[in-house]
């Protein structure tokens, strides 16, 4: 059972009892001892169906000690613990009843999200959108690469106020590749329900084909160029690509392109050969392809940004310097550059001064930090695409009994100080994404303006020949579609 809830972050203050005094008693009455997280940790409500999945032994106890040990969790690691809303435990919205039983999974959801912080960015955006809570197994899922589903990625927009969901990307030797699925196909229903139909039964019928959650075989009807095209996908645990790469030969020499999907352990081996390869072939410029990348482990940014950057310019500089909020002080640390990835792979050194990276509003954390530290070291780093998801914000994730939470602990800058892009990074270039190309397309729309840029082209130029020859409507700073997966994969997450 995969366990998607709403992320609106959250966390929770501990409120350390003050010493009284006053009256005329002269011997203070004794106060509650505050217990800390680790005292807490994994003291389990018997009704929580995930403790089998729970990374530590566990004890029984009640939802309140699970709310208990939220509390002091985010006390002691929340960003902005000073901003915490005062919660009552006891209200019926923390205790919720599901035909009569206790729901344990919306109770403890509830009690974490109603603790955001109410801060807001300059344009009136929450600060923390980020902080999250879903089951360990999926977690574990999403780190591994592993996912339940076809191995094809989907992209939600309004087209006259009715949804239009269409295949944006299909991995490698996936399900959905062997089916012969491509990127622009448009899924018009699935088992019988439109995509179109808002209704609460034919909704909940694609959504559990679209996301499944349950091993099964799915009936979808698809259009691709007017064509209507009848497939059954299977829904299976799928293992996913997350990076590929090519050689393109231009006029001005080769170009690298690297298109790069998660910040995954899996991925490694990929990014490896991919840097490798550009490095043999003497490649001179290099695309970065980060459009749909959500983030992960820093540590696989930090080193593609130091293979990018070359030992000349990161060897000995800051990464990342990562800042914990003020009663974390001591553990504040710089990151520095590296050539090992989180394998302890060694990635190869490039020396490039500077790069291109295509990056949408799907683009976030790790992946801005890639972006953010490479500028931090001088290395020219040209945006291409739409204003990116905007969270300069890490965590280390924390299972309890089988729940893992994750609230923002850290704001991440480069060696500059720079950081707070809170609200997203802006392209230098805005183009949009085009799903009527391959990706890797030299034609499509966002590498197309990446190529003109490199022969020199201004952006109004070459943005106006991406229009020209993928019959674009139009271009925007904000991407209007978005890459339909839960939103606690935008992240960014240490070790």
């Amino acid at each position: 059972m995969t366990l998607y809830l709403p992320v609106i972050s959250a966390s929770l203050l501990v409120l350390l009892t003050a010493c009284g005094g006053g009256g005329g008693d002269s011997s203070p009455s004794p106060q509650p001892v505050e217990q800390t997280s680790s005292q807490l940790a994994q003291i389990c409500a018997i009704e929580n169906p995930y403790i089998a999945d729970a990374t530590a032994k566990t004890t029984v106890g009640t939802v309140a000690d699970e709310k208990k040990w939220i509390k002091a969790y985010m006390d002691e690691r929340y960003f902005w613990y000073r901003d915490i809303p005062k919660l009552n435990a006891d209200d019926v919205r923390y205790n919720v009843t599901t035909n009569g039983a206790l729901n344990v999974v919306r109770s403890v959801a509830n009690y974490f999200y109603d603790s955001v912080t109410p801060l807001k960015t300059v344009t009136g955006m929450a600060v923390d959108k980020f902080s999250f809570f879903t089951d360990t197994a999926s977690w574990n899922s999403f780190v591994g690469s592993t996912d339940l589903g076809y191995g094809l990625m989907v992209k939600s927009s309004s087209t006259s106020g009715v949804r239009v969901i269409t295949v944006s990307y299909v991995y490698p030797g996936s399900p959905a590749m062997s089916s012969g699925l491509q990127r622009g196909d448009q899924i018009i229903s699935i088992d019988g329900a439109l995509a179109a139909d808002s209704s609460a039964q034919a909704s909940a019928v694609f959504a559990e084909g679209l996301s499944p959650t349950r091993v099964a075989s799915h009936t979808f009807v698809f259009s691709r160029a007017g064509v209507t095209l009848s497939k059954t996908l299977l829904a299976s645990v799928v293992s996913l690509q997350q990076a590929e790469y090519k050689v393109l030969t231009t006029s001005g020499g080769k170009l690298g392109y690297l298109l790069f999907n998660s910040h995954v352990p899996g991925a490694e081996n990929i990014l490896v050969q991919a840097m490798t390869t550009f490095k043999q072939q003497g490649v001179n410029d290099l695309v970065v392809d980060l459009r749909y990348n959500s983030g992960g482990y820093l540590t696989i940014a930090n080193a593609l940004a130091f293979s990018v950057a070359g030992s000349a310019r990161a060897q000995g500089q800051t990464f990342e310097m990562a800042r914990f909020s003020d009663k974390r002080s001591a553990e504040n640390y710089a990151m520095k550059f590296s050539s090992l990835g989180l394998g302890n792979q060694v990635y190869p050194s490039l020396n490039l001064a500077k790069i291109y990276v295509l990056v949408t509003g799907s683009t976030c954390s790790a992946s801005e930090s890639f972006i953010n530290g490479l500028r931090g070291v001088n290395v020219q780093v040209e945006l291409i695409g739409a204003t990116t998801c905007g969270k300069p914000y890490g965590f280390y994730p924390q299972d309890n009994c089988g729940l893992t939470y994750a609230g923002m602990e850290l704001e991440g800058v480069n060696a500059k100080g720079e950081g707070g892009f809170s609200d997203g990074m802006a392209p230098q270039c805005a183009a949009n994404d085009d799903l009527n190309h391959p990706l890797g397309d030299p034609a499509e729309g966002m590498l197309s303006v990446a190529l003109k840029r490199i022969q020199g082209l201004t952006c109004t130029q070459a943005t106006g020949l991406a229009i020209g020859t993928t019959s674009l409507s139009g271009m925007s700073l904000r991407d209007h579609s978005e890459v339909v997966r839960p939103m606690w994969q935008n992240n960014k997450f240490l070790q």
